[in-house]
């Protein structure tokens, strides 16, 4: 493969030989630099010539022409293509994408609202890092499509501007993969700060104290399902697990609950798929006395609903149901959540805060963060710490006058109290 730098003339152009233009016509002096590489012949045996132009030095054109050399020989080159961005992402991204179903019908959603509206009419090789900032700027000043946000007023939150970049990064990282793309260009934006959206995600979290605990219980306690809000309390499990929970996944003997299934809401429906064996939220969760007692209670309940329906009921397998046995709707979960919440005169929280307090008191009560971390399904132990790093400070207090106090315990050998010298000194 060969290349060659030149002059172009900004009027005609037409290569320029000397200082100024010298086609017929056109006498300007107005030029740029350019490159031609010969990349030998496309399919029907044309030849496949690459051109850039609108370079302000020589030495910038033969920069650029030598990194093309450089990646062609590497075999790192991407032939030209007037893929764009809508194309690629919404007809050969998502489509390949192996995902749950409630993971990809909001990337769809962020892609077709937010991203293909704005950068879909660019080429995959034109699409810049500039460009990407621009759009996470637009859409954190009036990217919201309902009512102004109370907080961000008509833009996006940080949190979803970082997810639409991470979905961004991760498509374009395919394209590379594929060999539609040579460069990332999300490496070169600039999104919302990992710090600010963790900063964020610990403002908007909000729990309850034990006694709020104890209230929100107490008014759910004539609750049909109050085996279910019992179960959110103490185990910190998800809408999604609890919705999707299966008596066979319930040994009541051994008290024992695993999580195998979720149950999420997409478009209106409820999708529900059994939990990989890899992923982390598949886990084990060991059951209190107390916890057993009272999904013994509910058993008990259920069965006897299922006699007075004649054999009517929908759904034996389920553990929580509606009143004729079928599945409960995710958002139904929610807003019930809601109507106990305001009996009991509580503040306001999302249910999955439920799973926050849990966290929380535990982490407060001194518990280890590894045992938090078994029974919430986190990734990491590192994870959990990172997402409640707020409420490390009292445990470090705590942790450090327990060890002042056992520091200063009389030791063995010692008449008066005070630590042996010798012992001292080991």
């Amino acid at each position: 493969m060969r290349g060659s730098v030149f002059k172009r003339c900004t009027v005609c152009g037409a290569r320029v030989p000397a200082r100024s233009c010298a086609t017929t016509g056109c006498s300007s002096s107005s030029f740029t630099w350019a490159y031609i590489v010969d990349a030998g012949r496309k399919p029907d045996g044309a030849r496949r010539q690459i051109k850039r132009m609108g370079f302000d030095s020589r030495a910038q054109a033969e920069e650029a022409l030598s990194e093309l050399l450089a990646s062609m020989h590497a075999g790192t080159w991407v032939p030209p293509s007037r893929l764009t961005v809508g194309d690629y992402l919404l007809d050969r991204w998502l489509p390949r994408t192996r995902t749950g179903a409630k993971t990809r019908a909001d990337r769809e959603m962020h892609m077709r609202v937010y991203v293909v509206p704005r950068l879909g009419g660019l080429t995959l090789e034109e699409l810049s890092g500039d460009d990407l900032t621009y759009l996470y700027d637009d859409l954190a000043v009036r990217g919201r499509r309902r009512a102004p946000h109370p907080q961000f007023g008509h833009g996006l939150s940080p949190t979803t501007v970082r997810r639409i970049h991470t979905m961004l990064h991760k498509a374009f990282a395919d394209a590379i993969r594929w060999g539609l793309l040579e460069r990332n260009p999300c490496d070169r934006a600039d999104p919302p700060s990992t710090s600010e959206v963790k900063g964020l995600a610990r403002s908007a979290r909000h729990t309850y104290t034990w006694d709020e605990l104890a209230r929100f219980l107490d008014v759910a306690s004539d609750d049909r399902l109050f085996a279910m809000w019992h179960l959110f309390v103490t185990t910190g499990m998800r809408r999604s697990e609890v919705a999707a929970l299966l008596w066979r996944n319930v040994d009541l003997d051994a008290g024992l609950l695993s999580v195998t299934r979720a149950a999420v809401e997409v478009k209106g429906k409820v999708d529900e798929r059994e939990l990989t064996k890899s992923s982390s939220s598949r886990r084990a969760i060991e059951l209190a006395e107390q916890d057993v007692a009272v999904l013994r209670q509910h058993r008990k309940a259920q069965l006897e609903e299922q006699i007075a329906l004649h054999g009517s009921w929908r759904d034996v397998e389920r553990v929580f149901t509606s009143p004729t046995g079928d599945r409960l709707h995710p958002p139904n979960i929610t807003r019930a959540f809601h109507v106990l919440t305001n009996r009991a005169g509580l503040q306001r929280i999302r249910l999955h805060d439920l799973r926050h307090t849990f966290a929380t008191l535990m982490l407060k009560s001194g518990e280890p963060a590894k045992i938090v971390t078994e029974r919430l399904g986190h990734s990491t132990a590192a994870y959990t710490q990172d997402a409640y790093q707020e409420v490390m400070p009292g445990m470090q207090r705590d942790a450090a006058r327990r060890f002042g106090q056992r520091l200063q315990r009389p030791l063995a050998g010692s008449d008066d109290g005070k630590p042996a010298a010798d012992e001292g000194r080991r």
